[in-house]
């Protein structure tokens, strides 16, 4: 099961507790799932439970006995749920009852009115059913990314508003004729999954982000010793030829002591670092000193 199902799992068993509530989620519903086509209001879901609770919620309010049909998709593997609103003393009831009827004439519209996200609690209703709908959220193992779409432009604007006026900043885009709100913020996405009630789901998401964040900084943590490790065995190399080449010259023997004695000791311990030469020298000499002699002995090799 996915991560994205096994949230919608979760908030699948949740109801809203307030009537306000369960009429926001319903005109949410209906502002993602229907269409109208010859004078009848469809809508089709592959979620069993979405059309159930559609059902159970057009009774309750609107005093709509809607009988599901079961179809097969054209994979044949899935199967959609599909409800109708017929009558003309149906449909106005829909429009009347969730408002959704165009500002500027008399026709049914698919939009999710600001009376129905007035309260707090009715704006959780509304984002969760869009969730349930649309909604879909990586697992934190992968990227960090959560979105709601829809194809209908006034109710991604509606939802767009509910965002803002829960002060979660979401991003927009548009993508294949959908319009998608979106989050990769990971604060903000534990923000909203806690906003509309995941609890499980959300102690699941804060435990896999630990885990990636704790590998991530393991694996920072290796390949920066590693380029560390690197630069100290390809340093070493660099002196230990500047020495080599030296040597072969006439310039060694009118070094002083001090310079000689690193040579011997950098061609003992061609690929120790610094500090662990400092350490089996038998003379006392700081880092930063035995770093000034070894580049003293480079910059005379190129003289050569």
């Amino acid at each position: 099961m996915s991560f994205t199902a096994e949230i919608k799992r979760e908030l699948s068993g949740q109801t809203p507790r307030k009537a306000c509530c369960e009429l926001a989620m319903l005109a949410t519903f209906y502002a993602l799932l229907s269409e109208e086509q010859r004078n009848e209001i469809h809508l089709k879901t592959e979620n069993i439970t979405i059309a159930r609770r559609i059902i159970i919620l057009s009774r309750k309010h609107l005093g709509l006995e809607l009988e599901p049909d079961i179809r097969s998709t054209r994979s044949k593997t899935r199967k959609q749920i599909y409800l109708t609103v017929s009558g003309k003393e149906n449909i106005d009831i829909l429009k009347n009852e969730l408002k959704m009827v165009s500002e500027k004439a008399n026709i049914f519209q698919s939009r999710i009115a600001p009376s129905f996200s007035l309260d707090d609690c009715c704006k959780r209703a509304v984002l969760q059913a869009a969730f349930l709908v649309s909604g879909f959220v990586n697992s934190p193992k992968k990227s960090y990314h959560l979105e709601i779409s829809t194809h209908k432009k006034r109710v991604f604007s509606d939802l767009m508003s509910i965002f803002l006026d829960i002060g979660i900043e979401v991003k927009s885009i548009t993508r294949q004729n959908k319009y998608v709100l979106y989050l990769k913020n990971n604060e903000l996405i534990c923000d909203f999954l806690g906003m509309i009630g995941v609890k499980r789901g959300l102690f699941q998401y804060h435990e896999i982000k630990m885990e990636k964040e704790l590998k991530n900084g393991i694996n920072r943590q290796m390949n920066c010793e590693s380029a560390n490790e690197n630069k100290t065995i390809n340093t070493a190399l660099l002196q230990t030829q500047a020495i080599q080449k030296i040597m072969q010259s006439a310039r060694a023997d009118t070094l002083s002591d001090a310079l000689k004695e690193t040579m011997r000791l950098r061609l003992c311990y061609p690929t120790m670092s610094l500090s662990e030469l400092c350490e089996v020298s038998e003379t006392k000499i700081t880092k930063s000193g035995l770093n000034h002699r070894l580049n003293k002995l480079i910059q005379i090799a190129e003289t050569l």
